[in-house]
């Protein structure tokens, strides 16, 4: 099944109807606080159930019931023991029967490393390096290199976009406006150096990375 990134909770509300799961219930789960409009979500998806991490109804909740899971959890949360914890048990259930959606910067943690190259993420996207919104990337040929000589590929959003990952062939399905980056890099020849090949999805394309 799924993970689906979204570069805001407007660009998420927009697709939700589209991630719903007509056989499982949708699980909204959120930590202290949530950041989507309870009211919108409920119009769009009108048998959510909003529950938090820390509330006991979380572990009665059974999971083979769950279609969709709306992850309203921060960054610090999701990378803290706990956070990581959590998210590999649902990553684990995501790659079976239910689809996990992040938007904004909690997308940004869902790939094998952060924008540094250095510090590890959750790894749902494995080899990737996932980025919430490449226009706000300061250097973008600084983090094609860094990501590069890491031996990661890259995801990154452009625009009010989703981008849904499928485990099973590997591949991204763009949903909404905006853009998907897809890139990933070809070693050179004699310790030259690796050459970036990119794909630019636009909305309702669906494919891989591209091959080195």
């Amino acid at each position: 099944m799924p993970v689906a990134l979204f570069a805001n909770e407007f660009a998420l509300l927009e697709s939700a109807g589209q991630l719903r799961d007509e056989e499982g219930m949708a699980l909204h789960l959120i930590h202290e606080e949530a950041s989507l409009d309870e009211e919108v979500l409920q119009d769009l998806v009108p048998d959510v159930l909003t529950v938090a991490v820390t509330d006991p109804r979380f572990h009665r909740i059974n999971f083979d019931a769950v279609g969709l899971i709306l992850v309203d959890l921060a960054p610090d949360f999701l990378l803290d023991s706990q956070g990581r914890r959590l998210m590999d048990v649902l990553g684990r259930l995501a790659r079976e029967e239910l689809t996990l959606a992040f938007w904004g910067p909690a997308t940004g943690v869902t790939g094998a490393y952060l924008e540094d190259g250095v510090t590890a993420g959750l790894n749902l996207i494995p080899g990737t390096v996932v980025i919430p919104d490449v226009q706000a990337v300061p250097d973008l040929r600084a983090l094609l290199e860094r990501t590069s000589q890491a031996g990661l590929r890259l995801l990154a959003l452009d625009g009010p976009v989703g981008a849904v990952y499928h485990h099973q062939d590997d591949t991204v399905q763009v949903l909404g406006q905006g853009s998907v980056l897809l890139a990933s890099f070809a070693r050179g020849d004699n310790g030259s150096q690796p050459t970036a090949r990119l794909h630019l999805l636009s909305p309702g394309m669906r494919r891989g990375w591209p091959e080195g």
